[in-house]
Formats: C-alpha cells, sequence, structure tokens
C-alpha cells in the first residue's frame, strides 16, 4: 500500500499527466494552423515526449520504497505543475481561430504570465524540471529517455525567442514585426515616423485609405 506521501507526489503526477495530456488535445483539435506562431508547433511536438517522462516517473515512485525520495520530488513537481498549467492557458487561448489573431492572442496571454510567459519557456521549463529528477534520480526514467529529453532541451534551448526581451512590460498597444505602426493616446499633436506627408498642428484629422499595388497609369 502507498503511504500518503507516497499518493500526494503520484497524485501530483497524475494531475501534470492530466494538464499535458489536454493540452495536447487542444493543438491536435486545431484544424487550420494559418497565423500560429511557430513555435507553438515546435513546443506542441514536445508534448508526447513529457507524457512518456511523466509515466516513467509515476512508475518509478508507485516502486520506490524510500520515503525521503519521495519527499524529495515535490518541490520540483510543484514546479512542474505550475508551468504546465500556464502552459495549458496559453494553449487554450491561442488556438481558437475565431477572435482576435492568434499572436495578438499570444501576446496577451504571454503578458498576463510574465516573464516566463514564451511558450518555449514554459516547455524548456517542464523539461528542465525532469532533467532535474532524472539527474537526481537515475532511474526516475531509461536511458533512451534520458537522451530524448537531453535532444528535447537542446532543442527548445535553440529555437528562437518567439517574444523580444521585455514583453511583459510592453504597452498593449505594442507592435511586433514589420510595417508601421501610428498609435495617438491623448490630446495634442500627434508625430509621425515615416515616410509620406506629415501635418502637425492643431485641427482635424484625416484618414484615409492606403493602396498598394501597381503604378496606375
Amino acid at each position: 500500500m502507498a503511504s500518503a506521501e507516497a499518493g500526494l507526489v503520484l497524485g501530483s503526477i497524475s494531475a501534470i499527466i492530466s494538464i499535458i495530456d489536454a493540452t495536447k488535445k487542444v493543438y491536435e483539435a486545431v484544424e487550420d494552423d494559418t497565423g500560429l506562431p511557430t513555435n507553438f508547433k515546435k513546443s506542441a511536438m514536445k508534448l508526447l515526449l513529457i507524457l512518456k517522462l511523466l509515466e516513467h516517473a509515476e512508475e518509478y515512485v508507485n516502486n520506490e520504497t524510500d520515503e525521503s525520495i519521495k519527499t524529495a520530488f515535490t518541490p520540483t513537481l510543484e514546479d512542474c505543475k505550475a508551468q504546465a498549467i500556464q502552459l495549458q492557458e496559453l494553449f487554450e487561448k491561442v488556438m481558437p481561430e475565431e477572435g482576435d489573431s492568434r499572436w495578438d492572442r499570444y501576446i496577451k496571454a504571454a503578458r498576463t504570465i510574465g516573464e516566463g510567459g514564451r511558450v518555449e519557456s514554459l516547455v524548456g521549463g517542464i523539461l528542465g524540471d525532469l532533467q532535474l529528477l532524472a539527474t537526481r534520480f537515475p532511474e526516475v526514467t531509461t536511458s533512451r529517455g534520458k537522451d530524448q529529453l537531453a535532444t528535447a532541451i537542446e532543442e527548445v534551448t535553440n529555437m528562437e525567442l518567439s517574444l523580444p526581451d521585455g514583453f511583459e512590460k510592453t504597452p498593449a498597444y505594442a507592435h511586433y514585426g514589420s510595417g508601421a505602426q501610428n498609435v495617438y493616446v491623448g490630446g495634442g499633436n500627434q508625430y509621425i515616423n515615416g515616410p509620406g506627408n506629415q501635418l502637425n498642428g492643431p485641427g482635424n484629422q484625416y484618414n484615409g485609405t492606403n493602396y498598394i499595388g501597381m503604378p496606375m497609369s
């Protein structure tokens, strides 16, 4: 019979498995990935490995008789669970096809989480927690599992940042990417950087339409 401590650890692992599995299903349900940031696709490919490693950990704890080892799992699992919850929320907010663009929803959702809110940061953090367990308790997974884990961590580490440094402090109207952005907040003159005519001063503001195409003859 599993002790109370083992029951708590097994409960934590089971909860994380459920969260990661739900996140994986959210991604798999997407029929059109247009506008989905590339790192979401790359990160989603790591979820199956995460599930497998968690199942290995569950089996290890279930068979382990040393209660001190089970207790040592708790802090790492708590951190892993917190990041798994944030990852699930990120996928649930970004994946739907309706509403604002996926990119805009990603920025808003990541900003809510804070500095570690990039999708690759959350997946990398979960993988890092699993590597910590594998380092402290070598029998928690197989040699092949450790190799796959090391490869996955390297791949996530080498991903380009999906959001720039300081994104969590950037105003909601920040502009990421190419093209002009004109944001006017409050009264007074508005100064616009860019090519074209510019009128500074009091009076009405007229917004026209830009036509982009072949020059008219």
